[in-house]
């Protein structure tokens, strides 16, 4: 072994903080200071026994030799650490030499004599002035059962200590990692958790909807713990009473959010670690709720029975206007506008035992067993501009619905007006060029019933029975002296010229309804009905070789 490899064995087993170390210091300490003792005590003898004479003599002079360096070396040896224990207490900001000194004595040739207990997630106060906490170990810590810790080493590796029948022991330097900002006794926070179900109520959680209303939700509760697992880790665990994760522990230690300055996420009386995790989670996921939906959505009790009864109300009159005046609902009308997609208070509590949510909260070390949302209630504070604001909202959603309602008969309306300005004007342009007979005695009974058939299959179809103009010319026809007819023509060849173009014109609409852009499928397809029956009418109007005609 080379003289490099024999030195660094040397200075690890000076310096160390294993107790192999501590007992090589001790085994040295008491042979190197009388070693020194000896030499110093031989060397002042040596001297001052030259020219002494007598035995009585000689023994006062090697007695004094060894008695006066005792002292003196006790005085070396207390400085020394008092001036150590100083730089200790600065390091520490202990203001308390004593125990620095003390600490730097157990540390240096102990194995830890000190003991504190943990119980119920908290350190009493006289353990909390022990060096164990302030500075580390050596000592030992007793973990009660419904608490664990967690530890960091001298090179800042992280231990979990749990209840168990025995006393943890504590190396060199190692302490519970302390986590507050307080630095008074009673006011200190650690790594220390609680594995009791925890409850905590007052929560409060204030913001503005969707629709930019200001909403507060009220005495919110939580019942919680740190996250369990499923089995026994230890025997040493003392009835194993409070199960719980180890990696949880951790993560409620390290995984948490440092607000800067400090936010009050929760209500007094809420120390580590819920203040930082479990409060700011839940009120958080109450916000992304409230900033997600409107106020309606939020307030508006409807239920599922009550939208079902509306239905049914709405079908029961749709019924009896059938029967009562034989009229189909109009093509345009649309279906009642749905209830708003209101949240209930059930619905909003299933959110926290959502995948998602259970993800998020086990990624925190936290297990959500119990969540009341509280009340939910408006602001003082909402403005009247707000109010107009959602007045003229809900005004805007009846006139959107009373336009979607109003558009398939305006269609219709347009309809029977091109019909008005394109078959009735061209039949009016080419019969001005003709001349029409009646042969009095031939025809004049027979074209009078065809006309009445033709009124009748407009009366029966309301979208051609609108067309005014059209019926007025029927009935001047039908009116018509037989004596005042044009000779030239019989009134049945003039009624299936008209149906004949009347045919032309609806074919022609029914196109243009096919390939309009923008109407639903089923304002198409009542529109395409109604023109289909008016067709089939015309056609058991005109004689037979005009049935299927494409002219």
């Amino acid at each position: 072994m080379n003289k490099s490899t024999q030195r660094d064995q040397l200075a690890t087993l000076l310096f160390g903080l294993t107790d192999e170390s501590v007992q090589f210091r001790n085994k040295w300490r008491g042979f190197a200071g009388a070693v020194i003792w000896l030499t110093l005590s031989g060397l002042t003898a040596l001297l001052t026994l030259i020219g002494a004479q007598g035995r009585t003599a000689i023994a006062i002079l090697i007695g004094m030799s060894l008695v006066k360096y005792i002292p003196l070396l006790a005085v070396v040896y207390s400085l020394s650490r008092k001036m150590a224990a100083h730089y200790l207490d600065d390091v520490y900001e202990l203001n308390n030499e004593d125990l620095a000194a003390g600490f730097l004595e157990e540390v240096t040739f102990g194995y830890g004599r000190e003991k504190i207990t943990i119980n119920e997630g908290n350190i009493n106060a006289k353990d909390e002035r022990s060096s164990l906490i302030l500075i580390g170990g050596p000592g030992a810590i007793q973990v009660n059962l419904d608490s664990v810790a967690l530890l960091e080493k001298v090179n800042g590796e992280p231990a979990v200590i749990y209840p168990r029948k025995a006393p943890w022991k504590l190396g060199r330097f190692e302490r519970i990692r302390e986590i507050g900002r307080l630095d008074e006794v009673g006011k200190r926070e650690y790594a220390i958790i609680n594995l009791r179900d925890q409850f905590i109520e007052g929560l409060s959680v204030k913001s503005r909807t969707k629709d930019g209303m200001l909403i507060e939700a009220q005495d919110i509760k939580v019942m919680f713990s740190v996250s369990r697992r499923q089995d026994a880790k230890s025997d040493d665990i003392q009835g194993d009473a409070f199960l719980f994760d180890e990696r949880a522990v951790q993560a409620l230690v390290y995984n948490q959010a440092v607000a800067t300055p400090e936010a009050a996420f929760a209500p007094a009386g809420i120390a580590f670690p819920w203040d930082t995790t479990v409060v700011p989670l839940v009120t958080s996921e109450l916000e992304r709720l409230i900033t997600s939906h409107t106020l309606n959505e939020i307030l508006a009790n409807i239920s599922q029975k009550e939208t079902d009864a509306a239905s049914t109300n709405d079908q029961t009159i749709a019924q009896m206007r059938v029967e009562l005046t034989g009229q189909q609902a109009p093509s345009g009308t649309r279906a009642p506008s749905p209830a708003p997609n209101f949240e209930s208070r059930s619905k909003i509590t299933e959110q926290f035992f959502g995948k998602s949510f259970k993800d998020k909260a086990a990624s925190l070390g936290i297990f959500i067993e119990w969540v009341d949302i509280g009340a939910w209630i408006p602001s003082d504070y909402i403005f009247d501009k707000h109010k107009e604001a959602w007045k003229l909202s809900l005004e805007n959603a009846k006139l959107r619905g009373k336009v979607e309602r109003s558009k398939g008969s305006y269609q219709t309306k347009e309809i029977i007006n091109l019909i008005n300005s394109v078959v009735v004007s061209n039949y009016d342009k080419s019969s001005s060029a003709r001349s029409f007979s009646f042969s009095g005695s031939s025809g004049g009974s027979g074209d009078k019933d065809e006309l009445d058939r033709m009124e009748n299959m407009l009366s029966n179809n309301p979208e051609l029975k609108a067309n005014l103009k059209f019926m007025h010319k029927l009935h001047a026809l039908r009116d018509q002296p037989s004596g005042h007819r044009s000779p030239s023509r019989k009134g049945n060849v003039i009624a299936h010229e008209m149906l004949k173009a009347f045919r032309k014109e609806l074919i022609a609409a029914k196109n243009l309804i096919v390939d309009s852009d923008g109407v639903s499928a089923e304002e198409k397809n009542n529109n395409l009905n109604n023109i289909d029956k008016a067709l089939h009418d015309i056609s058991a109007l005109l004689p037979p070789h005009w049935v299927g005609s494409k002219s």
